[in-house]
């Protein structure tokens, strides 16, 4: 069971950070774009997320919680966990946290407003709000990869 575990958890940091470097290449493509063609790139972010962020994120938080699980009773819950393992575990939680509490709604919201008219300035704020947080998650993601990677 194990073995499908860690299946399910690459799996879902592959959809995680895939759909994270599509959504960073779309979101670049929106600074240069003119506000008349906000919405259609809006989107395309919101299906990016909705599709392969949210699952990759929801699939990671779930399977990395059960390998943890599994763990107690082993040898190595009795020789303590290693500091990668604790750093990957930590780092990789909090990007989710924000991913799921931070960005996902602040994209979600992104297409529900009209860049243009109004709400212009809330837009901006929401996109600025998007892209902090998308970039705060990602290296927060890269970081505990490279945690996973000092653990083998």
């Amino acid at each position: 069971m194990r073995h499908f575990y860690l299946f399910a958890h690459y799996l879902g940091f592959v959809l995680w950070m895939g759909g994270g470097f599509a959504a960073l290449s779309v979101g670049m493509a929106m600074r240069n774009a003119a506000r008349e063609d906000l919405p259609v790139l809006v989107r395309l972010l919101g299906r990016l997320h909705r599709a392969l962020v949210l699952p990759g994120v929801v699939l990671v938080v779930i399977t990395g919680l059960l390998l943890t699980l599994q763990l107690y009773g082993s040898a190595t819950s009795a020789a303590g966990f290693p500091r990668a393992m604790m750093v990957m575990q930590g780092a990789g939680l909090v990007a989710a946290a924000i991913a799921l509490t931070v960005n996902l709604p602040a994209v979600s919201r992104l297409g529900r407003i009209a860049p243009t008219g109004e709400y212009a300035p809330l837009f901006t704020a929401l996109q600025k709000r998007a892209a902090v947080s998308g970039q705060l998650s990602g290296l927060l993601a890269i970081a505990a990869l490279i945690a996973a990677v000092l653990l083998r």
